[in-house]
């Protein structure tokens, strides 16, 4: 063999060996989700040049609760929305289909979306949680939620109809559940009050807020001074808080609360979340425990190629943006490890932080059993926020949905 056949050899052996490296590396990643964990995913796919990435998801953009809680108070409702197209601006390898996920083929490999399917190489999911109404969601007009803009901007134009009014009438709302949604919602609307009060000259007495609770305590999943701290803070904003009591029914004109009919003008539901329903639909790829959250391995697979993290997993962190993106970031850089034969570790989640803010300038923090309170808090409670945003998105569009809890327009 002369020395050029050897180097036609040598050639030849490199491209095979570089279009085996090629197809070991490529693969096709299909991600069902916009929310903080799906997009996430995406980006650091994305980054590590792993190969096709596909983003399902039903809305166009992405929307952060909190932002869209704050319109209540005079927040830029608009901001709180951000196209997913722009966020994904600078990753051409990641396409955006607009869908809705309707079942799930595994043995082919397939995710379907009405008439339209999407093969996978590997299957995320990040389908996030829904509003848990309670068998409340075809309740009358005095109903409010806060999980999208039209409900928000509803509750704030009631609210805005009944105070700003020419005769001062006695008002009473009622915020059905003390989670960390229902004390911001509560704090938030004891705020607005109070400025549309002072604004329109009505008698702060005249108006009566009330939260309740099942539970012993508001933030009963939290620490016992957490509730003892944001409890003293909802009262100085004039809310009455009403624990151990179950919300029976609800009519037009009043709340059944345990034994008791109080009269209402308005009702927001903030009783907390549930898992997305298509789980528990499809028992043969998911173990959905009693709590309703999908039981997976160490590695966050819940079947064959297929992971599930984010508010979905029965996991330490679930239902927090810090827990979303920490699995994120951990799915991504799994998948990429045994796709190239590295070495694969479990799942060890991070300690999150609290927070929960109470009006428009006061939060409480807590972390590893060390608290702060106060507009120290708030400012803590802004740069962990600000902080996730960015964690998904450029510097500017964080800025901007930051910007949608603290920019006040003219709403009063």
């Amino acid at each position: 063999m002369t020395g050029f056949d050897q180097f036609i050899l040598v050639v030849l052996f490199g491209i095979m060996g570089a279009a085996t490296e090629q197809q070991r590396w490529y693969m096709h990643t299909v991600i069902v989700g916009g929310g903080f964990a799906g997009i996430k995913t995406a980006l650091e796919l994305s980054r590590a040049q792993s190969g096709r990435i596909t983003l399902i998801s039903e809305r166009p953009d992405f929307v952060h609760h909190g932002g869209l809680r704050h319109a209540l108070t005079g927040g830029d409702p608009a901001a709180s929305a951000i196209a997913l197209d722009d966020i994904f601006a600078s990753h051409p390898e990641v396409r955006i289909v607009h869908a809705k996920l309707t079942s799930i083929n595994p043995d082919r490999k397939l995710v379907v979306c009405g008439h339209e399917s999407y093969d996978y190489d590997q299957l995320v999911m990040a389908l996030g949680s829904e509003a848990n109404y309670r068998g409340h969601t075809d309740g009358p007009s005095h109903v409010f939620g806060s999980w999208n803009l039209k409900q928000v901007s509803d509750l704030h134009d009631h609210l805005h109809a009944a105070l700003a009014g020419d005769e001062p009438v006695d008002r009473r709302y009622a915020v059905i559940g003390a989670g960390p949604s229902g004390v911001e919602i509560a704090g938030l609307l004891g705020a607005y009050v109070q400025q549309l009060t002072e604004r329109h000259l009505v008698s702060r007495a005249k108006v009566r807020i009330m939260l309740i609770e099942s539970a012993e305590r508001i933030l009963p999943t939290l620490s016992k001074q957490a509730s003892r701290t944001a409890a003293k803070a909802l009262k100085k904003h004039g809310i009455e808080i009403i624990t151990s009591t179950h919300v029976a029914t609800t009519h037009t004109e009043f709340v059944t609360v345990g034994y008791q009919k109080l009269p209402i003008d308005a009702l927001v539901w903030a009783t907390g979340t549930h898992n997305n329903p298509f789980y528990a639909q499809h028992p043969h790829l998911f173990d959905v425990q009693p709590g309703g959250l999908v039981a997976v391995n160490p590695y966050l697979e819940a079947y064959r190629d297929i992971s599930v993290i984010g508010d979905n997993v029965s996991v330490r962190g679930s239902g927090r943006i810090r827990g979303a993106l920490d699995m994120a970031e951990y799915v991504a850089d799994h998948l990429v490890r045994r796709q190239t034969g590295k070495l694969v570790s479990a799942y060890r989640p991070a300690t999150s932080i609290i927070s929960v803010p109470v009006g428009t300038d006061w939060a409480y923090i807590e972390c590893l059993g060390i608290y702060t309170t106060g507009r120290f808090a708030k400012y803590l409670h802004d740069r962990l926020l600000r902080d996730s945003y960015r964690r998904i998105m450029p510097l500017t569009l964080a800025e901007a949905a930051v910007a949608s809890h603290t920019t006040k327009t003219n709403n009063f």
